[in-house]
């Protein structure tokens, strides 16, 4: 597999990718990653990175929680996304997309992940608090949990997002709760239609909910697919986005969100680094008038 940004005669390829993976570093498999995404976002479609990236996602899978800097994870699911920006139209093999949804849209529930009824700290969401403030940010979503909620989103059938919202929300997790939280009031222009790509999500976003190369994920991709599928007009398909607004909307009332208030004040710098998010929350699915 080769670069996609080059000029010259000389290209940068990746013959690392041909040995055994195992013994690739994480950070040298972000990278390919990386490049069939903006490649496929910048250059349209290729044979080349369609094909290394089905290869590599079946052998990187069980390694997605590993990160340098940021979740090998989130470079599987923006690839993917790339790869595939009117859905999976036309499948490499028949259930190709049921594969995809049971193991890489549920990677982020594996049980590495988890510590009993809480998330393993560390391993899954935010990492560390290892600065010289002390903080974890956990007042912006992390990337692993917004590129697989999204994943979740755009693949699933329309069906099927009202019980999988649910059961992402039934989840008691106080360090849960709070992403979650955080996730859906930066979500809340996406949800609304106001903003309809990822390359849409600002910087300086208060949540921020983007994540690696989330911001190659464009509209001129669902033009330039040649998988045959109606160009998409927005990144999540209308039925389901309106599904999933109506789901979380009849989820939470007032006690149901001081629930999760109680369980997230269980842990004192949760409910300090999200300062005025849950305040933000009450007014956008609470309190806001339903239309």
């Amino acid at each position: 597999m080769g670069e996609a940004w080059f000029m010259g005669d000389d290209r940068k390829m990746y013959p690392e990718l041909m040995s055994d993976l195992g013994e690739v570093s994480t950070c040298d498999l972000q990278g390919p990653l990386g490049e069939i995404a903006s490649g496929t976002s910048s250059f349209g479609p290729m044979d080349e990175w369609s094909t290394w990236y089905h290869y590599l996602l079946g052998k990187v899978l069980p390694r997605s929680h590993e990160a340098h800097v940021s979740y090998l994870l989130e470079s599987l699911l923006t690839a993917f996304m790339a790869l595939y920006p009117n859905g999976v139209y036309r499948e490499p093999y028949k259930g190709f997309r049921d594969d995809a949804l049971s193991t890489l849209g549920r990677a982020i529930m594996d049980g590495e992940c988890w510590d009993s009824a809480d998330i393993a700290i560390g391993k899954v969401l935010r990492r560390s608090n290892n600065n010289p403030n002390q903080v974890w940010v956990w007042w912006d979503a992390s990337g692993d949990l917004s590129a697989s909620m999204f994943f979740c989103l755009k693949y699933l059938p329309e069906s099927a997002i009202e019980p999988w919202l649910r059961s992402v929300l039934d989840i008691q997790s106080p360090h849960w709760r709070a992403q979650v939280m955080v996730w859906l009031v930066g979500a809340d222009g996406i949800l609304n239609d106001v903003a309809r790509w990822p390359s849409e999500f600002s910087l300086d976003a208060h949540p921020y909910i983007g994540w690696e190369w989330s911001h190659c994920l464009r509209h001129e991709m669902a033009v330039s697919d040649v998988s045959g599928a109606p160009p998409a007009a927005a990144f999540i398909p209308d039925g389901s986005r309106k599904a999933a607004l109506s789901a979380i909307r009849s989820y939470f009332n007032e006690d149901r969100l001081l629930e999760w208030l109680d369980c997230i004040s269980t842990v004192p710098y949760l409910e300090a680094e999200l300062a005025a998010i849950p305040s933000t929350f009450e007014e956008l699915y609470v309190r806001r008038p339903r239309v």
